[in-house]
């Protein structure tokens, strides 16, 4: 893998102001490069290194914008009660995404281009990644689990007040409860 971008190796203050001078379109990229190899008193960026880091920047805005807008579309076609299958959907993306991003390696790493320490850190990561998402989809799982039984409980007991309060047996209230609320 390459070497960080100049803006990457900044220092934290100088990249967070950077990264803040570029969501003004009142300032240019020249006066951002001179604003922070001021600041640094040194040169740190070229009007290169900044304008390649803005359009990596706004590539990954449209990407998350894009991902935005499909979410959206999903929820308001299917409910906001479907966002357990948006996730699940959003989950298989990565996944995929992971598979990808491995077959490239293998491609580098055959053509050379890719050190096998760095494979090896990769690798890590995106197990990590995937295993912090399997550990959240069934987190959610088991939210989703919690929070039926808890509506289904408050529905019983609404249910059986009901039910009690215009003379229903407790044998008929129970008779109900299994029937329409499956408990």
């Amino acid at each position: 893998m390459g070497q960080r971008s100049a803006v990457d190796r900044l220092p934290e203050t100088l990249r967070n102001k950077l990264i803040e001078m570029l969501h003004n379109p009142a300032i240019t990229q020249k006066d951002i490069v001179e604003a922070i190899n001021d600041e640094a008193g040194e040169p740190l960026v070229s009007t290169s290194s900044v304008n390649r880091y803005a359009q990596r920047m706004k590539k990954f805005a449209e990407k998350n914008r894009q991902a935005r807008e499909v979410a959206e579309a999903y929820i308001e076609k299917y409910g906001a009660e479907d966002r357990n299958k948006l996730g699940k959907v959003v989950n298989e993306q990565i996944r995929l995404a992971a598979f990808d991003l491995i077959s490239e390696i293998e491609e580098l790493k055959e053509a050379g281009e890719l050190k096998s320490e760095n494979i090896t850190e990769i690798i890590f990561k995106v197990s990590r990644g995937l295993r912090d998402l399997e550990q959240a989809e069934k987190l959610n799982a088991e939210r989703s689990e919690n929070i039926r039984k808890a509506a289904l409980a408050e529905a019983a007991e609404i249910v059986e007040r009901a039910a009690k309060s215009n003379g229903l047996t407790a044998e008929t209230i129970e008779i109900i409860k299994k029937q329409i609320l499956g408990i």
